[in-house]
């Protein structure tokens, strides 16, 4: 399966160095879920937590921007 698939330690840096614990922890527990494969979490499962009314809210542009996206990865 083909997705876009970002670095999961990064994220997870990116929410603790802006005092966000609680996605922390969250993004912390899906480690071992099936929407993380080697690290990677697919993109499309961060877009839908950060959004509102399934709009994305800015946070989104700053994980973009500051998170590793893998285009297209294949597991």
């Amino acid at each position: 399966m083909t997705m876009n698939r970002m670095d999961l330690a990064q994220l997870i840096n990116f929410f603790g160095t802006n005092n966000m614990p609680a996605c922390v922890d969250y993004f912390t527990s899906l480690a071992s879920e099936s929407v993380t494969v080697g690290g990677l979490i697919e993109a499309d499962f961060v877009k839908r937590h950060c959004s509102v009314d399934n709009t994305p809210v800015q946070i989104w542009k700053e994980i973009q921007a500051n998170v590793t996206t893998y285009v297209g990865c294949e597991f």
